[in-house]
């Protein structure tokens, strides 16, 4: 089993970007990232980030606690099962990666931190 997962130096950068901006923890960022990920419909395992040599992080510090309830939410966007190893190298981590680019783009044209997390917090009423 896979605990250690690297991002992209441009993923690494934005978050980064937002972790400074946002006040937050590089991890939250991560976990904000995923769950703006899976709003979008379409599959991750597409997805070719272009390198590994960003931020690393451990399993526990993206998922902690909830491991199993990340990779049951990702079985159910992506409509199939994956193994362990391929639930975390790849499909966590493309949908960190493109949930970093979201949220990025996102705050580039709100620039506000509270309005920010205020808009992230209407998505979830918006889908309900």
């Amino acid at each position: 089993m896979q605990n250690k997962l690297k991002l992209s130096k441009e993923s690494s950068s934005k978050l980064d970007s937002l972790s400074t901006k946002l006040n937050l923890r590089r991890n939250i960022i991560c976990r904000l990232a995923i769950g703006r990920s899976l709003v979008d419909s379409s599959s991750v395992f597409e997805i070719e980030p272009l390198d590994n040599t960003g931020f690393e992080f451990n399993r526990y510090t993206l998922t902690g606690e909830h491991d199993n309830f990340f990779k049951l939410l990702i079985i159910q966007h992506e409509g199939k099962k994956f193994d362990d190893d391929t639930y975390f190298s790849i499909y966590l981590r493309n949908h960190i990666e493109r949930g970093i680019e979201i949220l990025y783009d996102e705050y580039q044209i709100i620039n506000s931190p509270t309005e920010f997390l205020l808009f992230l917090s209407s998505l979830s009423e918006k889908e309900s």
